[in-house]
């Protein structure tokens, strides 16, 4: 089996040494402009310390340069200079997010003006960005659920009746009543949902995905469950989960634990998750890993609407990194073609295949 890695945080050293020596900037200067301490900055360009996404953004504007220049520059083999001419118009410009929509009263769909909405009395409510529209949308009665659809390339706020906030990711569902009973809060959830839970220790609140049940009284936590990958991952921020089958309790999490559940066997285990990488998107970034490259191309696909094919001899390269998911598809692919190993095969349709690549 054939592993490859991008090594990323020699790529950062390496290229922010260079950004400096072209502008004359001293490390010590860099810290200045930056607002970065020098022990920091030390730590990064000794590739100890992997920067976050707000930490070399800090950095690039320092040096006078945007993220997407910071990873294209200087690298004669990227997508947007040498194949400009047959990458589609979609695939070099920032992702498009399509509306995201509810289907509550009388069974209709409704588009939400906006991605951050509030549950109260028989409304969903809130205001325009600007403040000069309010917004107020009829939910379904008391004992029926409303439906939460996002679409891919967006993510969505909601508050829950209770005080409980959700954040729903690309690609998924979440249905919720109206207004909970009185000993029970129950959703359901179908896509990735990070669940900042409101403590009522007399009302358990649950999440259901499809045989699983999650519960916990007052917690944070994200739950991962796409319909078309192989397991379900609950993982625990803070406070504690238990997860349920049937009335059977498969595990309860401790902060920093994650529950893996294969959908095929019913097999599950427990182990120590990376929080900042799960968790990563409610930031709008991509974290990944030591991620396959396959798990990398079905996220990229959810976020940008794109349908990317893996070949087989491929399957096995596995990339680590952190990526902003506001930057245009090419500027991702650009930075994973850094190995030297993958080439990319674009179509108008949406469609690209990820192939190895040749010398």
């Amino acid at each position: 089996m054939r592993y490859s890695y991008l090594q990323i945080e020699k790529y950062i050293a390496d290229k922010i040494t260079s950004l400096c020596e072209k502008r004359d900037i001293s490390k010590c200067r860099l810290s200045q402009l930056s607002g970065i301490s020098q022990s920091s900055l030390g730590r990064i360009m000794a590739q100890e310390n992997l920067p976050s996404l707000i930490t070399l953004e800090k950095i690039c504007t320092a040096l006078g340069v945007t993220l997407s220049q910071f990873f294209q520059e200087g690298n004669s083999e990227n997508l947007t200079e040498n194949k400009k001419e047959v990458i589609p118009e979609w695939a070099t410009t920032a992702p498009v997010t399509s509306n995201t929509s509810i289907i509550a009263q009388n069974n209709e769909s409704v588009v939400l003006p906006e991605n951050n909405l509030t549950v109260k009395g028989n409304q969903l409510v809130g205001s325009t960005l600007d403040g000069k529209q309010n917004i107020s949308i009829k939910l379904n009665p008391d004992n029926q659920f409303n439906k939460l659809s996002v679409p891919t390339g967006g993510n969505y706020q909601l508050t829950l009746e209770d005080g409980t906030v959700v954040q729903v990711n690309a690609a998924s569902e979440l249905s919720f009543p109206t207004h909970f009973k009185k000993h029970l809060r129950q959703v359901r959830l179908q896509g990735e949902g990070y669940f900042r839970v409101k403590s009522n220790p007399q009302s358990p609140f649950n999440v259901l995905l499809g045989t699983l049940n999650v519960q916990v009284t007052g917690t944070t936590f994200n739950i991962r469950a796409y319909e078309a990958e192989k397991n379900i991952r609950i993982t625990l921020v803070e406070g504690s989960v238990n997860v349920r089958e049937g009335q059977k309790v498969l595990a309860t999490l401790s902060p920093g634990e994650q529950f893996t559940y294969q959908k095929t066997t019913g097999e599950y285990n427990t182990t120590q998750a990376n929080i900042s990488a799960i968790a990563g998107w409610t930031e709008d970034k991509f974290v990944f890993r030591n991620e396959p490259i396959g798990s990398i191309m079905a996220e990229l696909s959810r976020w940008y609407n794109v349908e990317i094919s893996v070949s087989e001899d491929i399957q096995d390269i596995r990339y680590s990194g952190i990526l902003s998911r506001k930057q245009p598809l090419t500027d991702i692919l650009n930075i994973l073609q850094l190995t030297n190993e993958l080439d990319f095969k674009f179509y108008r349709d949406r469609r690209i295949d990820a192939i190895e690549k040749k010398d």
